[in-house]
């Protein structure tokens, strides 16, 4: 990477940096030739070394471990992933490796690493622009529409020209790869800036601290099965290199995922602990897993703890588990990793009436309701066991009362209730569908308890001033007459219908089940 100067005291900073980036590139990159070349199913490390991702993707990494050691703000990540051209789906496919060749590396810049690859999986690989969906497209043809739909597809990367250009740096200071030369006379009258940090620089240099810190006995990232790089960093659309009948993209789209669900299975381990459910840990993990697997546009544009925190919510409403989503999200706070946007601000595709694409940020409840719950249900259905209905208790039989019979609720207000029409049972949830839903309860806005959601309602049943335009004075009609002009002998008291509790409940603007 390059890194510029406004003056001549930051000249020496930037070259000193420059020169511990190329060492550790090439001290990695000898590491890795030498393991795969030991590989018996690698006969020519050709492909790899002329592969120009490749060797972006080692360059991005030796510049980030050795911005994160002299902790650099003006070139904090992502920053690595524009001034390299790479997107995050493919820098996450280095860091194991880097790690695995590069064991002396100290822990902090080890867990440095597991950190970034965590943000890698978690959301950023998932983004528009993400060249995770090109391999999507040919290891999951069933998905290409829907990709290509929402136009998420990666543009070619970059060439290093471009990338200059762009953001105005050399290309003279990106240590020299074998894949590709590059020119040497560049503009050396440039203006440029000079990062600034936030403590005295360390005196020894990065590959001095690497040197002389002893191998670390494990290992903080994600591993997956071991493959050859070559697999894994060739075009997707080109047959395996080491054998086999699968696509690299198939190879690349499988390292991911197991590493996906390697992450999932330790937050949501997590997150039971903490809700005192660990019974349930399998349960959510399997809905998880299924999904990736089965409805993997879930995924797309969205975090993956949008997805377990849904998954753990739908596996409480099949066990019948006293559990809100106020409870799901207050003990998510608690974990390392949580930001607000992730039950606050979820992505959701929408159609307008002339048939074109929009979309909108909903809350974490909405988007469960109107997304996950339709496309997640067989999965739920399949945890209950055979003749069980979750949440559903055996209603009574309908009244045999007129279709319909008025009832005043109170007599200081003007509320009449009635039984549903019988035109309208069909139109009913079933017992097992309306159970998976988040209730009216679970206010989206603040996550209110249901005592402050039903003191709202009150409120407005008990504000006097407002006025309701209609043609009928329910005031001047009695409960005997309205009885009597239905047919109902005068003093049976009407009933109201033991199905209204299955019918769907307006909150605000976004209708949902009540359950």
């Amino acid at each position: 990477m390059g890194l510029n100067c406004t003056n001549a005291f930051d000249i020496p900073w930037a070259e000193a940096r420059k020169m511990e980036a190329s060492k550790l590139y090439y001290r990695v990159l000898e590491a890795i030739c030498r393991a795969e070349s030991l590989n018996t199913n690698v006969n020519n490390l050709t492909p790899l070394l002329s592969n120009e991702r490749f060797h972006r993707c080692l360059i991005a990494c030796s510049a980030e471990l050795v911005l994160a050691t002299h902790k650099t703000v003006i070139m904090m990540f992502p920053a690595v992933l524009e001034s390299t051209g790479l997107t995050a789906f493919d820098l996450s496919k280095i860091i194991e490796n880097f790690v695995r060749h590069e064991e002396s590396l100290p822990r902090e810049l080890k867990r440095h690493l597991n950190s970034l690859e965590e943000q890698l999986l978690e959301s950023m690989a998932w983004e528009k622009g993400s060249s995770l969906y090109n391999s999507l497209v040919v290891a999951r043809p069933s998905l290409a529409s829907e990709i290509n739909r929402l136009g998420l597809l990666a543009e070619s990367m970059p060439s290093l020209d471009d990338i200059v250009a762009r953001q105005n740096f050399h290309a003279e200071d990106l240590p020299a790869t074998p894949s590709k030369k590059r020119a040497a006379d560049s503009d050396e009258n440039g203006d440029s800036r000079s990062p600034k940090r936030l403590c005295i620089e360390p005196r020894s240099t990065l590959v001095d601290q690497i040197s002389q810190t002893p191998p670390a006995k494990q290992s903080y990232t994600l591993k997956a099965k071991w493959r050859p790089l070559q697999s894994t960093f060739a075009s997707p659309t080109v047959s395996n290199l080491v054998g086999g009948n699968e696509k690299c993209a198939e190879v690349g789209v499988h390292i991911f995922f197991s590493k996906i669900l390697k992450l999932a299975a330790i937050r949501i381990r997590n997150l039971c602990e903490r809700l005192r459910h660990v019974e349930q840990t399998e349960h959510v993990y399997n809905i998880f897993k299924q999904i990736l697997d089965q409805q993997t546009t879930l995924f797309f544009n969205r975090h993956i703890d949008q997805l377990i925190l849904c998954s753990l919510y739908g596996v409480a409403k099949v066990s019948q588990l006293t559990l809100t989503f106020k409870e799901i999200v207050n003990n998510y706070k608690r974990e390392q990793q949580c930001i607000p946007e992730v039950f606050r601000s979820v992505f959701v595709v929408n159609t307008n009436h002339n048939g074109g694409l929009g979309s909108r940020h909903v809350d974490i409840i909405v988007f469960y309701n109107e997304v996950f719950v339709p496309a997640v249900k067989p999965f739920l259905v399949a945890l209950i066991p055979s003749g069980q209905i979750p949440g559903s208790p055996k209603s009574p039989p309908f009244s045999n009362l007129p279709d319909m019979s008025p009832k005043k609720v109170s007599s200081s207000h003007n509320v009449y209730i009635s039984p549903l029409r019988q035109t309208k049972k069909d139109a009913l949830l079933s017992p097992s569908s309306r159970s998976f839903y988040a209730c009216i309860g679970e206010s989206t806005h603040a996550y209110q308890s249901p005592s402050e959601d039903l003191a709202a309602i009150n409120n407005c049943l008990n504000y006097t001033s407002r006025r309701i335009n209609t043609r009928i004075n329910f005031d001047m009609v009695s409960d005997s007459v309205v009885a009597g002009s239905l047919g109902q002998p005068h003093g049976v008291p009407a009933s109201s219908d033991p199905a209204g509790s299955f019918s769907f409940l307006s909150r605000k603007d976004n209708p949902g089940p009540d359950s």
